[in-house]
C-alpha cells in the first residue's frame, strides 16, 4: 500500500550529486585525518574525527510499536516487536572540550537481530543510527563542511578565532548554532539524525525524545558554568544507575522537497507542519553507564554508522554521501595507530564486553566523581 502525499525516496530531486563533490569529499576525509593526528599529539591515543568524547554506553531495547500505519511500516519497522540494542552518548567536536562548554552532543545507536538486506552486505543483522541535539546541521554539504574544517585546523589553538571566522559566514546563524547550545544534561537532550534516510518506500529523518519522568524533569536544568570537566559522563553514570531511562523513536516523514530538501541538510523541516510521528521505543533499565570493559570497547573497537544498516534506510543526501567516505577513512587510521587489525561489528549482547551490575556508590554531584574506599573514580 502506498499513500501518493508521502515523496518516494527514488522520486527525482530527493538526491543531486554536484560537479566536483566526490573531489571536496576526499578534501574533507584528508582534512578529518589530520585532525585526528593533532588530538593524537595531545593525548597519544587516536581518537574518532567526530563524536570523540565518550560519555557513557548502555545496552537495552529497541521495541517496535504495533500496527504502525502503511507510511511508517517501512523497513525494520514492518514488523512489531522488541531488539536488543547498544547505545553511546558523546560529545561531537572534533577537538576535546569540557563538558560545562556549550557544544553540540549525540547518540549512537546499534540495534541487533535485524532482518533484510543490506547496504554493504554483512552477514550482521545490525542497524546504525547516529543522532545530534540539534535538528539541523553547519555541515550542510561538502563544500561548507571543507570550509568549517579549515578554519579550525588553521585555529586549532585559537577556537576565539575560529569562532570568529564562523560569525563572519553567510550562514552564520547556524555555523555559530553549535556554540550556542542549552547546557543540557545528555538523558535529557531531544536528538535528531539531521539527515534524511530512505525510510522503505520514502524518505524521512528521525528523533529520538525523551520520555521518562525523571528525564523530563531535568529538561530545563542548565549546567553550571564551573562544573567539573567530566560532568556529562558522571551525571549520566548516576542518572543510570537510579533509573530507567525511556525514549520515543520518531519518523518524520518528506512530502514537500521546496521545504524538506534532502541535499541541503542546513534547512530545518517544519515540527508543526511536518510532524514526528512514534514508531519504537527505546528502553534503559538500570546499569553502570561507565564500565570501563564497555566504553573502551566501544572508542576503540566498534563503529556506529549509518550506512551499517539495511538498504531501506540508506542514509541520503549529501552529507551522508561524504560521512560513507569520511567514517570509514577516518576508522582506519584510528585502527592504525592504535594498533588495531580491524574493527569488531557485533551481532548480539553475547559479543559486548560482559557487563556487571550497577554497583550503587555514593556520588557526589558538585565533584561529579564517585568515591569508593575514598579513592575518586571520575573521567
Amino acid at each position: 500500500m502506498s499513500d501518493s502525499k508521502y515523496v518516494r525516496w527514488d522520486a527525482k530531486g530527493v538526491e543531486e550529486v554536484q560537479p566536483g563533490e566526490e573531489e571536496k569529499i576526499w578534501e574533507v576525509a584528508e582534512q578529518f585525518k589530520r585532525m585526528q593526528m593533532m588530538n593524537f599529539n595531545e593525548h597519544h591515543h587516536c581518537l574518532r574525527g567526530t563524536h570523540l568524547k565518550t560519555q557513557g554506553c548502555v545496552m537495552g531495547k529497541f521495541v517496535v510499536k504495533e500496527n504502525l500505519p502503511p507510511h511508517l511500516a517501512q523497513g525494520m519497522f514492518k514488523k512489531a516487536g522488541s531488539h536488543d540494542c547498544i547505545m553511546r552518548y558523546s560529545s561531537l567536536t572534533p577537538k576535546l572540550l569540557p563538558d560545562h562548554a556549550p557544544q553540540p552532543r549525540g547518540i549512537g545507536i546499534k540495534i541487533f537481530g535485524v532482518e533484510g538486506e543490506k547496504i554493504w552486505g554483512e552477514d550482521k543483522q545490525t542497524q546504525d543510527f547516529t543522532f545530534n541535539n540539534y535538528p539541523v546541521l553547519e555541515l550542510r554539504n561538502p563544500k561548507a563542511t571543507n570550509e568549517i574544517a579549515d578554519s579550525l585546523e588553521r585555529n586549532w589553538n585559537t577556537l576565539d578565532k575560529f569562532g570568529e571566522e564562523l560569525s563572519k559566514r553567510p550562514d552564520a546563524e547556524l555555523a555559530t548554532m553549535g556554540a550556542k547550545l542549552p547546557r543540557q544534561h545528555m538523558v535529557a537532550m531531544k536528538e535528531w539524525s539531521q539527515s534524511a534516510y530512505r525510510h522503505g518506500d520514502y524518505v524521512a529523518k528521525y528523533g529520538v525524545f525523551p520520555l521518562g519522568e525523571e528525564q523530563k524533569k531535568i529538561e530545563n536544568e542548565s549546567i553550571p558554568e564551573d562544573a567539573p570537566i567530566n560532568i556529562l559522563s558522571q551525571h549520566t553514570r548516576n542518572f543510570h544507575q537510579n533509573n530507567k531511562v525511556t525514549y520515543s523513536f520518531c519518523a518524520q516523514l518528506c512530502q514537500n522537497l521546496d521545504e524538506q530538501p534532502v541535499e541541503d541538510i542546513g534547512v530545518e523541516w517544519d515540527e508543526k507542519k511536518y510532524p514526528f510521528e512514534e514508531i519504537a521505543r527505546l528502553e534503559f533499565e538500570p546499569q553502570d553507564s561507565w564500565l570501563p570493559e564497555f566504553r573502551v570497547w566501544w572508542d576503540d573497537r566498534i563503529t556506529v554508522n549509518s550506512w551499517h544498516g539495511l538498504k531501506e534506510h540508506q542514509p541520503l543526501g549529501s552529507t551522508n554521501r561524504m560521512r560513507r567516505v569520511v567514517y570509514a577513512e577516518s576508522r582506519k587510521l584510528r585502527l592504525r595507530v592504535n594498533a588495531f587489525k580491524d574493527y569488531v561489528e557485533p551481532a548480539s549482547f553475547a559479543e559486548v564486553p560482559a557487563p556487571i551490575p550497577a554497583p550503587q556508590l555514593p556520588y557526589n554531584p558538585k565533584a561529579g566523581q564517585y568515591a569508593v574506599n575514598s579513592v575518586q573514580v571520575g573521567a
